[in-house]
C-alpha cells in the first residue's frame, strides 16, 4: 500500500495537480486510501527523499517548490546520456523501431481526440524505448529517478498553444534520424526536443516566481524544522 500511495502522490505532484506549497492533509489522504498513518508517512518520507515534499514542525507537509538546480541537473543527464544511447541505437546491427512507431502513432491519436492528459506519459515511454533498444534501460531508470522536477516543468509547459504538435514533430525527427542511422542528426533532434523545458525555466521564474518558493510562513516553519 505504501507503494500505491507514493506512486499516486508523486503522480499528482509531477502532473502539477498539486501545486508547490499545497498542503498534504494526512487525515484526508488516509481516508481516501483507507490506510493508517504508518504507510502514508513511509510514502511521504520517500517523497521527501525525492525532493518533492517538505515536512515542517508539527508534521505539516507541503508540496516542495520547483528546484531549478535539480531541473538543470536532470537536463544535463538527458542532454549527455540520451544522444549517446541514440548513437548506440544507430550503430546496432539489427533495428526494430516498431515499439517507438506505435508510441508515436498513439500520441497522434491522442492529439486528434484532444486527450492530452495521457500524452506526456507516452512521451516518457518513447524516450525509455531509446534506452531499452540500446540495451541501456537501467540508465533510463537513473534518469527517471532524477527528473521529477523537470517533469513538473514539462507539465506546466504542455498546455501552451502548439506545444504538443511540436513535440510530435520532434519525435518524428528523432525517429527518422535513427531509421537513417544518422547518429549526429538524431542527437541534434533530441537536444532540440528536450531544450524547451530548460529554456522555459527562466520564463517561469519571472512570471510565476511563487512556484520556486514556499509561501513565507511555510518557508519559515520548514526552515525551523531543519535547524
Amino acid at each position: 500500500m505504501t507503494d500505491e500511495v507514493y506512486d499516486e502522490l508523486r503522480r499528482q505532484i509531477v502532473d502539477v495537480e498539486l501545486l508547490p506549497g499545497s498542503t498534504l492533509p494526512e487525515r484526508a489522504i488516509c481516508e481516501r486510501f483507507g490506510i493508517s498513518r504508518t504507510p502514508l508517512r513511509e510514502a511521504v518520507l520517500r517523497l521527501v527523499q525525492s525532493g518533492l515534499v517538505t515536512v515542517a514542525p508539527q508534521h505539516a507537509t507541503f508540496v516542495a517548490p520547483l528546484d531549478a538546480a535539480a531541473i538543470r541537473e536532470a537536463h544535463f543527464l538527458r542532454d549527455n546520456l540520451e544522444p549517446a544511447a541514440l548513437r548506440l541505437l544507430c550503430e546496432a546491427g539489427s533495428l526494430d523501431l516498431s515499439s517507438m512507431e506505435e508510441i508515436l502513432l498513439e500520441q497522434k491519436l491522442l492529439l486528434s481526440r484532444g486527450d492530452l492528459s495521457s500524452f506526456l506519459p507516452l512521451d516518457d515511454q518513447f524516450h525509455r524505448q531509446i534506452f531499452k533498444l540500446a540495451g541501456l534501460e537501467g540508465v533510463w531508470s537513473i534518469i527517471h529517478a532524477k527528473k521529477a522536477h523537470l517533469d513538473r516543468v514539462r507539465h506546466l509547459q504542455a498546455p501552451q498553444p502548439g506545444k504538443i504538435p511540436r513535440l510530435i514533430e520532434e519525435h518524428e525527427a528523432i525517429l527518422n534520424a535513427v531509421r537513417n542511422r544518422d547518429a549526429a542528426a538524431a542527437g541534434t533532434a533530441l537536444r532540440s526536443h528536450i531544450s524547451g523545458a530548460i529554456l522555459y525555466i527562466a520564463e517561469l521564474e519571472t512570471q510565476r516566481p511563487e512556484l520556486f518558493r514556499l509561501p513565507d510562513a511555510r518557508a519559515a516553519s520548514a526552515g525551523a524544522g531543519q535547524e
